[in-house]
């Protein structure tokens, strides 16, 4: 079996983001490789963790990653501020692989700007960073590669209000409830944000569960800053009434635009400018197409608009309205970096100031995970493309990193058991699996304790 078949076979997608799977990716030949280390979201840790304390296996997914793709060259783009870090990099990199420090702002590690950072090139709006001959990939979707086995497992970071701010790996599935009772939270009365600071989502329902795509849980007081700002951006009819109302289009959103400043046609401004033609739902007869080249930052509206206003929010949606009718950008993008770019990016510590993070000591060590949940919700949609088709029905018995799912011709991901345990239930969304040896002790009846028993002696036996 060749090295992409097996990624395919492992359920391997990008941990770093939207969950696309890896071995698509891989089937193209590519000159450059770029490993994202730039991990640019405040308070978060879990690549540098990965890198320091999972090297070896680190180097052995690069090395399979160069072989797939035949890449002549290497770049680990990385913060220039992790010195020692950087250090030992150096000592394990071949003469093919080249540690490029970078400055330290947000949003470095979005794509095309990584790619800008470490070798001049600006990818064409709307194309494949293939299309300039690079591929990019995060830390932990290569450690994953050199870790030769199916996904079960994610890294992720506790920060904000819990006494252990730490990078932690857990089994799939397993609920934010009962992660956050490891952290330990340190008020009583909090909110839960997942994902990073500037592109994560409030979570009300504690009993979510963690999927291959979950980067850090961030504790908040109910009245910070960024619990304000998502609960707004929450209601698309509250930030366009006030977007209508207030918007002077002094044009700050999109001057320090990320990919306005690479030669990408978006200008939130444009996107603000465009309420004025619509009506409370935020419906417009031809959405603005420019909104088709945003990364979803959420700069513009975090830092750079000086009325507060929340232009990303804007932007977006209408890129989502413009991708649903199915219509692409058809003026011409200048595809060449800003006279002004190097001169326009946020520094990370003003970030966190502005968004009032500096209160958290900003650290995050491995450490182990020793908790055994009872039960895992394995989520059938943990990356771009189809949902996986179940393999298994309830009552079944499964082993640690079984397959029991899989999207079969369809771009997805495969799916695989990350303990084993007894199939308790099966819906088009998920599957749950009983932990055996939790399943034990907690049956009341003398008989089903008997098969629980007998059920976890045949899995040790296999």
């Amino acid at each position: 079996m060749d090295s992409v078949t097996q990624i395919k076979e492992y359920g391997i997608v990008g941990a770093g983001g939207a969950g696309f799977p890896t071995h698509v990716k891989l089937g193209s030949q590519a000159e450059i490789v770029i490993v994202n280390a730039a991990e640019c979201e405040p308070m978060l840790h879990k690549d540098k963790e990965i890198l320091k304390q999972r090297t070896d296996i680190f180097f052995r997914g690069l090395t399979a990653l160069i072989a797939a793709t035949g890449a002549k060259t290497c770049i680990i783009g990385i913060k220039e501020k992790h010195h020692t870090l950087i250090e030992m990099l150096n000592t394990k990199s071949g003469d093919n692989i080249k540690v490029v420090p970078i400055r330290d702002f947000y949003p470095a590690g979005d794509e095309i700007t990584l790619i800008y950072e470490t070798t001049g090139r600006v990818i064409e709006a709307g194309k494949l960073p293939i299309t300039q001959g690079v591929i990019v990939n995060n830390v932990e979707t290569i450690y994953n590669i050199g870790a030769e086995k199916p996904v079960t497992t994610k890294f992720l970071n506790f920060a904000g209000e819990v006494k252990k701010r730490v990078t932690v790996e857990v089994p799939l599935g397993i609920s934010f409830r009962e992660l956050i009772d490891f952290a330990e939270p340190l008020i009583d009365d909090y909110v839960l944000l997942v994902g990073g600071p500037m592109m994560g989502k409030l979570v009300d329902d504690l009993d979510e569960v963690v999927t291959k795509t979950t980067a850090a849980l961030i504790l908040l007081p109910p009245d910070h800053c960024l619990v304000r700002h998502y609960r707004v951006m929450a209601s698309e009819s509250a930030v366009n009434k006030i977007g209508k109302s207030a918007c002077d289009q002094c044009t700050m959103c999109t001057e320090l635009c990320p990919r306005y400043l690479l030669g990408h046609p978006v200008q939130p401004h444009k996107a603000m400018m465009s309420l004025v033609f619509t009506d409370e739902t935020g419906e417009t007869t031809e959405p603005g197409t420019h909104a088709l080249s945003c990364c979803e930052c959420n700069l513009c509206s975090f830092v750079s608009c000086p009325e507060g206003l929340y232009p990303s929010t804007v932007t977006v949606n209408t890129k989502r309205k413009a991708m649903l009718k199915k219509l692409s950008y058809e003026g011409e993008p200048l595809n060449r970096a800003h006279a002004l770019a190097d001169y326009r990016r946020t520094p990370s510590r003003r970030l966190k100031n502005m968004l009032d993070l500096n209160r958290y000591p900003d650290e995050g060590p491995l450490v182990e995970f020793d908790r055994k949940p009872a039960t895992l919700k394995i989520l059938l949609h943990q990356h771009i493309g189809a949902p996986a088709t179940p393999l298994v029905k309830e009552g079944d018995l499964v082993t640690v990193e079984q397959k029991v799912a899989t999207p079969g011709k369809n771009l997805g991901a495969e799916i695989h058991s990350p303990v084993n345990g007894r199939v308790e239930r099966v819906t088009d969304t998920f599957i749950q699996i009983c932990c055996v040896e939790q399943s034990c002790v907690e049956q009341s009846c003398v008989e089903q304790k008997q098969n629980c028993c007998v059920e976890q002696n045949k899995i040790g036996g296999q």
